[in-house]
């Protein structure tokens, strides 16, 4: 009788601390308090992708842009468009900075896969979704974790380096979000907007 006590005993036990183990396991981290400790690290990462980046003036970015359009690399100039061939098949980026005092701090980057349709399920969103992380996670040398990011009231895909993180986001049925955000500039909004 008392070895099937301790033997209940332990299986309780075991339940408990393994059920704890596990939940800690699988709870998501917290956004803030990744923001929060990437600033505190005090790097700085502002390339981007094409020769853009963080801090680059409004002009700059004109006239960098206009080069890439005669060099036949970017289309349009209002919504910048790219080519992208890194992928498992060709894909366009869609694109439009946002700035700050004149210098860039977002750039919101659409991009869908050329032969996506709907019964083309290799180039769905969530398909494309995986390959932008694994290019990037390449790319940049980080990590993507699944993360609830408040601003945009979903899950994305997020890698934070210091003021510099990426989100990768379904956008549409036929596009994802790549949203590179200047964290500095998202801080010094909010702190400005809570005075």
């Amino acid at each position: 009788m008392k070895s099937q006590n301790i033997f209940t005993l332990l299986i309780i036990v075991t339940l408990f601390l393994g059920g704890n183990f596990f939940a800690g396991c699988g709870s998501e981290m917290n956004y803030e308090a990744m923001v929060k400790d990437q600033l505190a690290s005090g790097v700085q990462n502002d390339s981007l992708f094409l020769g853009y980046h963080f801090g680059m003036e409004r002009e700059e970015f004109r006239d960098y842009s206009w080069q890439k359009n005669q060099d036949g690399v970017l289309t349009g100039f209002v919504d910048i468009n790219y080519k992208i061939d890194f992928l498992k098949s060709t894909a366009t980026m869609t694109f439009y900075p946002e700035f700050r005092d004149d210098k860039i701090v977002r750039i919101p980057v659409s991009v869908g896969y050329n032969a996506w349709a709907p019964w083309n399920e290799q180039f769905w969103p969530e398909e494309l979704a995986k390959d932008l992380q694994e290019y990037y996670e390449r790319e940049y040398n980080t990590e993507f974790i699944q993360v609830y990011v408040p601003e945009i009231e979903r899950q994305a895909l997020v890698s934070i380096e210091g003021n510099r993180e990426i989100r990768i986001f379904k956008n549409s049925e036929s596009t994802v979000m790549v949203d590179f955000v200047d964290l500095n500039s998202v801080e010094t909004i909010s702190t400005e907007e809570s005075e």
